[in-house]
């Protein structure tokens, strides 16, 4: 009597990201700049790209791959910064995006890069605010809310996005951000979160 056939249980492939020279600049900025160890902060921001990308197909919005990826690798790199000017951690990412992508093409008005870098941790919507960076708004709220919120999104693409990009440390790290946030901006939170 022949054995039944075993078959190996894989991982599903983590969804692929960008590797344009915008999306590896993006990438070693990152890596020059975070204080963190682990992979918990750098997988929050391909979690943040991936989510961004699914509501921006979602609705058909335009706005180039390798873009949406250079913003989620930065946008929070602001409050661990020591060079870049402005007086949230939100203006802080939107300097130190500028700066370190100075000679890069961004195939985007600047008006736009700049508003998914600043409301992209705004709770409430924003009049006037583009669909690029009100989906980096709603996709900030899938990540916090660890998919409960999905504003359309199929569960299973959702769920599949956390599993190929775990949290690891990322909890410490929401410890470390939030410490940083009260003790040195805490008007933040009203005008740059809430407001």
């Amino acid at each position: 009597m022949l054995e039944p056939a075993t078959q190996t249980a894989t991982a599903p492939a983590a969804p692929s990201l960008p590797t344009s020279p915008l999306a590896a600049r993006a990438e070693a900025v990152f890596e020059a700049t975070s204080p963190y160890d682990g992979d918990g902060f750098r997988n929050h921001c391909r979690r943040l790209f991936l989510f961004t990308e699914m509501l921006l197909a979602r609705e058909g919005t335009p706005l180039a791959r390798d873009l949406a990826y250079a913003i989620a690798m930065c946008h929070d790199l602001g409050i661990v910064s020591r060079e870049d000017t402005g007086r949230t951690y939100l203006e802080r990412s939107r300097s130190l995006f500028a700066r370190e992508m100075t000679g890069y093409a961004i195939a985007a008005p600047q008006d736009i890069v700049d508003e998914c870098l600043v409301y992209n941790h705004r709770l409430l919507s924003v009049p006037n605010l583009s669909p690029q960076a009100d989906a980096f708004r709603r996709a900030v709220q899938i990540e916090h809310t660890r998919g409960l919120l999905r504003f359309g999104l199929p569960k299973g693409p959702v769920a599949a996005v956390f599993a190929a990009y775990p949290r690891d440390n990322f909890d410490r790290v929401l410890l470390d951000f939030t410490w940083r946030t009260l003790r040195h901006e805490p008007w933040t939170l009203v005008s740059g979160i809430f407001f």
